[in-house]
């Protein structure tokens, strides 16, 4: 009789390559392979500023989203900017036809665009605190 300690043929060992023990996490297939990082980067994109349509604590989901699938810190701040741009050209969008009073409404222009810029900013700061 054989040894009941054995592992069957088809269980991976500790030292091969496939097995999970060894393969990249999730977060870091994201970060390193194209495909996974570009569709992750759309996601997260799309829910920040879908978030960011409904409140505006959404901007701050984006830019932590955006960044969090990011390579780098600095990577990472790249994505929540846009993240931000993104979000302020959805709201112009939604703004349709009254779009063209919003030069003349110049300090709300200001924290409108500031807050759009700036708050993704600060959520990128998750990018720094997840290695």
């Amino acid at each position: 009789m054989s040894d009941s300690s054995s592992r069957p043929a088809d269980a991976p060992s500790a030292g091969d390559p496939s097995s999970p023990a060894d393969s990249p996490s999730l977060l870091d297939r994201v970060r390193t392979e194209p495909r996974p990082h570009a569709a992750a980067l759309v996601a997260a994109v799309g829910v920040g500023v879908a978030l960011a349509l409904v409140h505006w604590v959404g901007l701050i989901a984006a830019g932590a989203l955006a960044s969090l699938v990011a390579p780098t810190v600095r990577r990472g701040v790249g994505y929540a900017l846009g993240a931000g741009v993104v979000a302020l050209a959805a709201f112009a969008v939604s703004l349709g036809p009254s779009a063209g009073a919003v030069p003349g409404m110049r300090p709300v222009v200001y924290v409108a665009v500031g807050a759009g810029l700036a708050l993704p900013l600060f959520g990128s700061l998750a990018r720094a605190v997840v290695p």
